[in-house]
């Protein structure tokens, strides 16, 4: 979760008590969800308590679990993550989010106990997200982790999607022989990648995938390269790896732009 808790005018929230019929799953529910820090319940314990962003309280077992009340909203990032992770601990969903004045979208949940909950997340620009087929989607998905480490979020030999440690979809990868409803994706008798490159660019870690890519024994298209070349400036200065990923796509990585700053 992110973004910072600031009150208004009068007085604000600062303690709170969240009823709980299971401490652990509780506590599971709302650490995963909400990123909270929620203290480990003790054997026989009534309460435990929690800190989140500009409040703290305790989840109880001494208060009584109702449809009643107020209804507080909070803010999580991501639909697709935190609706999952929702389920994941326990909770339920209470219908599908929608969207509010073009700025954030709002769903409805309970937790693990039955406590109903608003969660309200930011509705961003649009970003991109390439989907590239593949011949073999688990081979492709273990070399692109290894590379860039990424990890899974789907699996499965006919569609990949892959993601960053805080969940950022960067890369789908999708079988070339299944359809899907939509129709093939890629003409057989086209060799793949004409005219396409798959473009990793702001990549902190340079130096790191480099060393990486020898030990996946990748087919190198560039070693890595500044650009532009020293001497004739500085849009972007970074530093570039040209690659081949296993069905023959040019992959390139590129260091954060101002990377490779040559001073005047």
């Amino acid at each position: 979760m992110s973004g910072e808790t600031r009150s208004g005018p009068g007085s604000p929230v600062g303690y709170l008590w969240i009823p709980a019929t299971d401490l652990a799953a509780a506590a599971a529910f709302y650490r995963d969800v909400f990123g909270w820090r929620v203290d480990e319940p003790g054997p026989g314990a009534g309460a435990v308590g929690f800190q989140a962003p500009g409040l703290i309280g305790q989840l109880t077992t001494d208060l009584p679990v109702g449809p009643g009340g107020p209804l507080p909203w909070l803010m999580a990032d991501g639909l697709y993550r935190t609706l999952g992770l929702v389920e994941a601990r326990g909770g339920r969903v209470l219908g599908r989010p929608r969207l509010q004045g073009g700025v954030r979208y709002l769903v409805q949940v309970t937790d693990p106990a039955g406590n109903r909950l608003g969660i309200a997340v930011p509705a961003g620009p649009a970003r991109p997200q390439p989907l590239v087929v593949a011949g073999d989607v688990e081979a492709s998905s273990r070399w692109y982790q290894e590379l860039l480490g990424l990890r899974s979020d789907h699996g499965g030999p006919d569609y990949e999607r892959l993601v960053t440690a805080d969940g950022a979809l960067v890369l789908q990868l999708h079988r070339r022989e299944v359809e899907h409803g939509h129709g093939q994706l890629a003409d057989p008798d086209v060799p793949v990648g004409n005219g396409a490159v798959v473009w990793f660019g702001e990549y902190a870690d340079f130096d790191g995938a480099v060393e990486r890519a020898g030990r996946l024994g990748a087919t190198v298209v560039h070693p890595p390269m500044r650009n532009p070349p020293s001497g004739q400036g500085n849009g972007p200065g970074h530093r570039e790896i040209w690659l081949k990923d296993p069905d023959g796509y040019t992959v390139v990585i590129a260091s954060p732009d101002g990377e490779d700053f040559e001073p005047s």
